[in-house]
């Protein structure tokens, strides 16, 4: 059965508060689903205001904004 869009997306904000400092590929392994899609994800919670992504060198992190 597809998950949907919403179930994803609450997913990814469970496990980015479960694991402050995530990085995009862990979360991509922890979820199991594509990089573009994951960062799609992220960019909607990002604009809602409920995660930060903090760009580093080569990754970027993810934390629950306090």
């Amino acid at each position: 059965m597809k998950r949907k869009a919403t179930d994803i997306t609450k997913e990814v904000y469970k496990a980015i508060k479960e694991n402050p400092d995530i990085t995009m590929s862990q979360l991509e392994r922890k979820i199991g689903t594509n990089p573009s899609s994951l960062k799609e994800h992220c960019k909607l919670l990002e604009y809602f205001g409920l995660i930060q992504i903090k760009k580093e060198e080569n990754t970027r992190r993810l934390r629950v904004r306090q």
